[in-house]
């Protein structure tokens, strides 16, 4: 399905009132429902809301961790991007270097494994542990991945 980040402009469905779609209404109250498509609010997929569904949905919580800003590294990192789950394990991505940086990984993944933010974005500046001097900034982006 991908990703659906949580929406900002969020509003009420209009009620349907008595219409057509009440006339195939299975509760029979002939009153206002949410059954509305939601293209006919505004968005552009459309489906239908309160509607019962067989499948299971799985949904989990990704960071997308792009790489900013580096310093004193002499590669560039920059605009490269990895994605990690909830834990901190490395889901998808792997940064195009001349040589192993397996400190950035396990920093980015430290610190997901202990954050709570929920969703949006974060600056964060990690530091490499052997060299104090090499540092990354990375935008932290948390949503929900549903499937």
């Amino acid at each position: 399905m991908g990703k659906h980040i949580v929406e900002k402009n969020y509003h009420r469905l209009d009620p349907v009132g008595q219409d057509d779609m009440c006339a195939n209404c299975s509760t029979a109250c002939k009153t206002s429902c949410s059954r509305k498509l939601a293209q006919s609010v505004g968005n552009d997929i459309s489906y239908i809301i309160d509607e019962p569904t067989d499948k299971e949905v799985v949904i989990d919580r990704l960071y997308d961790v792009i790489i900013k800003e580096v310093d004193s590294i002499p590669c560039d990192l920059k605009k490269q991007k990895l994605v990690f789950d909830v834990n901190g394990k490395l889901i998808e991505g792997e940064l195009k270097t001349p040589w192993r940086m397996d400190w950035i990984y396990s920093v980015i993944s430290n610190f997901l494994s202990e954050d709570s933010h929920l969703s949006g974005t974060k600056s964060v500046r990690f530091n490499n542990p052997e060299e104090d001097d090499q540092i990354i900034v990375c935008d932290v982006v948390s949503y929900i991945h549903r499937k």
